[in-house]
């Protein structure tokens, strides 16, 4: 089969591309704006983009698609403060991210939600999830809007790993992290490691 660009409105051409580009990390990105409220939401249109300085890229969408009037409420809160944390997400929070994903008003706070602990970041507004493994302070550089979502870059300026999780040399350790990664409109171990070749 092959689709060109005049087919994709009757192909649903978005389903097939979030179906393809896969795994996808996800970014649990732990926010608080001027209401105090600590907002938490994972997004899977997310990577690092830049290595001096270090820089992150997380596609947030338009809020009118949840229900939302305005930005959503991870966006409205990083653009009132400048500033966000992306906690990575083990296995063993699976569930718990997927709480946090839902739509809830602005005044509750998705960490109360899915039972998780929000604890002081050292050099951002934002809190961290104590219960995530790495954990990753950020300032807001800039948001462009590109096509229905807004790109928020932000560049790492603190970097949180638990001691269980990092090895000697720099390196994650992947048994104890336990990431997992987004697919379609479901989710995916990374487990099975390999070199090709080998």
């Amino acid at each position: 089969m092959i689709i060109e660009q005049s087919e994709f409105s009757e192909r649903e051409i978005a389903k097939l591309v979030k179906g393809t580009v896969v795994p996808r990390p996800i970014a649990w990105i732990s926010s608080q704006g001027k209401t105090g409220v600590p907002n938490l939401a994972p997004f899977s249109y997310f990577n690092v983009i830049s290595h001096d300085p270090v820089l992150f890229m997380i596609a947030i969408g338009q809020g009118y698609k949840v229900g939302k009037d305005g930005d959503k409420d991870t966006l409205a809160n990083i653009k009132e403060s400048g500033d966000f944390v992306i906690n990575m997400v083990s296995a063993k929070q699976a569930e718990q991210m997927q709480i946090s994903s839902s739509i809830y008003p602005k005044e509750e706070s998705e960490f109360e939600r899915a039972g998780l602990t929000p604890v002081d970041s050292r050099l951002v507004s934002a809190p961290r999830v104590d219960e995530a493994l790495i954990s990753m302070e950020c300032k807001l550089e800039r948001v462009m809007q590109l096509g229905d979502f807004n790109q928020v870059i932000g560049e790492l300026v603190c970097y949180h790993i638990k001691d269980e999780v990092y090895l000697a040399g720099e390196k994650v350790n992947y048994d104890e992290y336990d990431p997992i990664g987004r697919l379609a409109a479901n989710y995916t171990y990374v487990r099975d490691l390999f070199f090709p070749g080998e």
